[in-house]
């Protein structure tokens, strides 16, 4: 893979130093970098924080404002939010490890990130440059250089399809569904009536208590046996559809992982949701059941 310079601060910390020795056979400082790079993709961030210096900074696209260990954790967490199937591709990966004339020890990583958009299902890759300062065998600064425009314009598209008009029955279920991508389910059930109906597909192991009737009977019986079932569960490739009498008609993705086998699914799903007054009064699922049980069976 052809090794990508960014203009910025990794070119000039390594023009300024006179490099005198060079490595790209493995060392203890390439081996950190490799485990610190797994532990990304992992989201294990005690894993990789365990490679810093207490006192560590890093730096992204030459920005003069250093992170802290917990700040770095806490802007990872926030940038991967929204994505799904998320970190460095194993392949093309180059690492280099840099010994100046005055001893400071330090390692180059040049790498493609890719990620999924949760809400649209888009793809998007970047080459990334990253470097890393060594003392004591501890990382004590990183520095990232990546282009943010594909990252930037993906999320622009986003915003222009789901930028529906005030009180318009799509963006409260637009809204219903990015709480769900975050987390917040005290935000989805506070837009249900108190007297919703909600209905589980035939065939759906969590039908077995429709009809689901309550914010707190859809709580207990869908989303917190979701959390129970699943390791991971997200909702992908969502478009909205409005139609008559204050329904919305959404078709989408189940994307999981489930705990007690470590099967997972990539469903096809429709949802036809019913309002009034800026309420949720009536919720129908259609999904791939005959997938869902199989995964569940294994």
């Amino acid at each position: 893979m052809k090794k990508v310079f960014i203009m910025g601060l990794a070119i000039v910390l390594f023009t300024a130093c006179n490099q005198k020795q060079r490595y790209t056979q493995n060392s203890p400082e390439i081996d950190t970098f490799k485990s610190v790079i797994k532990s990304y993709n992992d989201q294990d961030w005690e894993g990789m924080t365990s490679q810093y210096a207490d006192t560590a900074k890093t730096f992204n696209n030459s920005s003069d404002v250093g992170l802290s260990l917990e700040e770095m954790v806490a802007y990872h967490k926030e940038s991967l939010s929204n994505l799904s199937n998320r970190g460095f591709l194993d392949k093309d990966q180059e690492y280099e490890m840099v010994i100046t004339d005055k001893g400071d020890t330090w390692v180059n990583f040049w790498g493609d990130w890719e990620g999924t958009l949760k809400a649209n299902g888009k793809k998007i890759k970047i080459p990334i440059h990253l470097t890393g300062q060594f003392k004591d065998g501890k990382i004590v600064r990183t520095s990232g250089n990546w282009d943010n425009a594909p990252m930037v314009l993906a999320l622009q598209e986003i915003e222009a399809n789901n930028n529906f008009p005030p009180g318009d029955n799509r963006a409260i279920v637009n809204g219903m569904y990015q709480s769900f991508s975050t987390g917040d389910i005290p935000a989805v059930l506070a837009s249900l009536d108190q007297k919703v109906i909600w209905m589980e597909a035939e065939g759906n192991s969590l039908a077995d208590g429709n009809p689901y009737k309550g914010p707190d009977a859809v709580l207990n019986g869908i989303f917190n046996k979701i959390g129970e079932n699943y390791e991971s569960f997200t909702l992908e490739k969502i478009k909205l559809h409005e139609m008559v009498n204050d329904e919305v008609f959404a078709t989408l993705r189940y994307n999981g992982k489930l705990k007690a086998n470590g099967a997972t699914i990539d469903a096809q799903a429709a949802h036809l949701w019913t309002l009034r007054n800026g309420k949720v009064i009536g919720f129908q699922q259609y999904v791939d059941t005959k997938q869902l049980a199989e995964a569940e069976s294994k």
